[in-house]
Formats: structure tokens, sequence, C-alpha cells
């Protein structure tokens, strides 16, 4: 998949819930970063960005907005029931905040790397804020593998769930669902059942679409 075509599934979704009378709040898609902004913000950071995000990042956009929510009169049924919203937001200028944020987490509330809860909030480069206390992040334990993760504050299912295999999967495969909201019960719906992360024609996927009047 190429980046045009992750714009064209972010319209796709967009114009759908238009038609069904829900609201878009952002979509928004900035240039490319510069080598010189990601070397300042690896410097900030104090360790180099993963490879996965880098090439994103430099090749695709510095900063995405893109937000909507379904109308309050439509439900999804069975496993869809609890998505309402899409987001998706990153900026290179919001990394390096959102990781004191997590960072905050991890010294209150998630210091103990002995415990199985607590270790998961460790060693992630937090890049998506779900805006209840949860995080999306980069798992940077093992320089050969970036699994996007989900980080949760408060025993939600989706803790320590990997959602892609690296950060530009993850942009690439969640394009086809739409962008559902951050928050794991509306992630793990398109995460098959004895399967690792998220698939974007997954049958769930595709039964997304087709409610929304998506066209294959």
């Amino acid at each position: 998949m190429e980046y045009s075509e992750i714009i064209d599934n972010w319209k796709t979704f967009a114009n759908a819930v238009k038609a069904i009378g829900g609201d878009i709040q952002a979509f928004t898609i900035e240039e490319p970063a510069t080598e010189k902004e990601i070397a300042a913000l690896e410097e900030k950071l104090g360790f180099p960005l993963p490879k996965s995000l880098k090439e994103v990042l430099l090749n695709f956009s510095r900063k995405v907005e893109y937000r909507w929510f379904l109308p309050d009169k439509f439900e999804l049924e069975g496993e869809l029931s609890e998505i309402f919203s899409g987001d998706r937001h990153w900026s290179l200028d919001w990394l390096y905040d959102f990781n004191e944020s997590k960072n905050g987490w991890v010294e209150e509330c998630f210091p103990n790397k002995e415990d199985p809860y607590d270790v998961v909030w460790h060693n992630k480069l937090a890049f998506h804020e779900v805006g209840n206390g949860d995080y999306l992040a980069i798992d940077l334990s093992s320089p050969e593998a970036e699994p996007v993760v989900y980080l949760s504050h408060d025993d939600g299912d989706g803790h320590g769930v990997e959602l892609a295999k690296n950060f530009k999967d993850f942009v690439f495969e969640s394009s086809l669902v739409g962008c559902v909201g951050g928050e794991d019960w509306q992630q793990l719906p398109f995460i098959e059942n004895g399967k690792k992360h998220i698939n974007g024609n997954c049958a769930n996927a595709i039964r997304l679409r087709e409610v929304l009047g998506i066209k294959a």
C-alpha cells in the first residue's frame, strides 16, 4: 500500500460518515518532517526514533489529525457495537510531551519492572494519547522489532496487546477500518482470535465497511 492509498481510505470513511449524518472534526495532513527536525527530537528524547516511525514522518507527514464521530442514533451491532468514532493523530511536536506524560504514569503508578502489568509501560515511545489515560506506543525493547502496543492505565482488555508489527503497518492497516478510535474496545474487534495485529480485511473490518456503505 502506498501513502496515497491511506489518504484515499481516510477520504472514503470521512465521506461515508458524512453521508449518514456523522461529524468530521479534523482532517489535516501536513508536509513531511526534515532530517534536521528528526535529529533535534531525537536529541531531546535521548534516543533514536524507531525506524518505521521515522520513515512515516519523513516520507508521509510530520503531523496528522483525522477525527470523526458517528451520529448519536447510528448504532453498530455485535462486536462492533462500541465503535463510535475514528481518531488518528500524531505530530513530531507532540511526541516529547506525550512521552513526558506517559513517563509520569510510569513513575507514579507503574514503577515496578518486576510486575507483569507495570513492565508493559516501560521501554515504550508513546505517539497517541487516547484521552482517557491510555496510550498507543511503540515498544523499544528490541531494535529488531517495533510493535505498536496498547498501554492501559486501568486493567483494560487491550493492555499490552500488539496492534501492529510496526508503526507503518499500523497506519496502513488501521486506515482500512477508518482509524477507529484509540480506545482498546474500538480496536480489538479487528484482531482475529488467536492472531496478532489489526487486520484491515478481517470479517469485522469488512462488516464495518459494509454497514457504512463502503463498497469493496
